[in-house]
C-alpha cells in the first residue's frame, strides 16, 4: 500500500473532493478529533478549518504508546513530533477525558466492509479501545482494496469517505 500511496499523482483533487464530501455529511453532534495528515496521506487541512468554525477540534499528540489529545483553534502553535506529523502544542488531555464524539483516523488502505488498515504500530488500536467514538476514515480511490484481514484487536471504521462518496456502517457488505 505504501507503493501504491506513492504514485498516486492526484492527492491534491481527491482531498478536496474528499472535503468536499466530509463537510456536507451529517456526523454526531459534539467535538472532533482530526489528524494533521502526512504528504502521502489525504490533506486534513481544510477539513480542520471547516470545523474549527462550528465544533471543539482536537488534534492527536503521540505520547509514548498513546494517543492524547490536544484541543486546537486557531491560534494553535505546531511542531514535529514523531513520524514527522505536525503536532499541537497545548494541553493534554486523554482522549477519554475529551470524549470526541467524532474521530478521522488516518489508513494505509480499508475495503468496503469499513476495515482500516493501519500503519502498524496501533496507535488508533489503543485509542479507539478507550473511548465511544464515531470512526471515520478518509481514503484515495487506491486505497480501498477488496478485503483487508482483521486481527481480534483492530476497530472497523463507521464511515468510509473515498472522492467517490460516503460507504456508512448501514451500507458497508
Amino acid at each position: 500500500m505504501k507503493a501504491v500511496l506513492a504514485g498516486i499523482t492526484d492527492k491534491d483533487s481527491q482531498s478536496r473532493a474528499i472535503a468536499d464530501i466530509l463537510k456536507n455529511l451529517r456526523l454526531p453532534d459534539g467535538g472532533i478529533c482530526i489528524y494533521n495528515a502526512l504528504s502521502s496521506e489525504v490533506n486534513t487541512e481544510e477539513i480542520i478549518e471547516f470545523f474549527l468554525q462550528s465544533r471543539d477540534v482536537f488534534l492527536p499528540v503521540v505520547k509514548g504508546e498513546d494517543i492524547m489529545l490536544v484541543k486546537i483553534d486557531g491560534n494553535t502553535r505546531y511542531v514535529e513530533g514523531k513520524w514527522g506529523i505536525l503536532e499541537p502544542v497545548g494541553d493534554l488531555l486523554a482522549p477519554e477525558a475529551a470524549r470526541p464524539s467524532v474521530t478521522v483516523t488516518p489508513l494505509l488502505g480499508a475495503d468496503r466492509r469499513l476495515h482500516r488498515l493501519g500503519k502498524g504500530k496501533g496507535y488508533y488500536d489503543r485509542y479507539f479501545a478507550k473511548l465511544q467514538t464515531y470512526k471515520v476514515g478518509l481514503a484515495f480511490k487506491e486505497q480501498v482494496i477488496e478485503e483487508i484481514v482483521c486481527d481480534e484487536w483492530d476497530k472497523s471504521l463507521d464511515m468510509l469517505i473515498t472522492p467517490d462518496g460516503a460507504v456508512k456502517r448501514e451500507d458497508a457488505c
